[in-house]
């Protein structure tokens, strides 16, 4: 799977739990099926469990990357 089409962005840098699960179900809401959001954390239990297990129990495909600066960029496909 690449997702490499953004429709949205969002940074939520700078923002620990809930905060960052709340604005990235906030954003995906407003989003139709099959776009894109492009999610910026810096909140690693963020981008590598709480936003992955929210995507999995929802069905959303996700891909996850660290860009090595202590940022994760996650594109996540909305799916309903």
């Amino acid at each position: 799977m690449a997702l490499e089409r953004t429709d949205q962005v969002i940074d939520i840098r700078g923002k620990i739990c809930p905060y960052t699960l709340i604005d990235t179900r906030e954003a995906l809401k407003g989003l139709s099926a099959g776009q894109v959001l492009e999610v910026l954390c810096d909140y690693e239990p963020a981008a590598k469990t709480t936003i992955p297990n929210f995507c999995e129990r929802k069905g959303y495909p996700i891909e996850v990357a660290e860009l090595g600066d202590g940022t994760w960029r996650i594109h996540i496909q909305r799916t309903d």
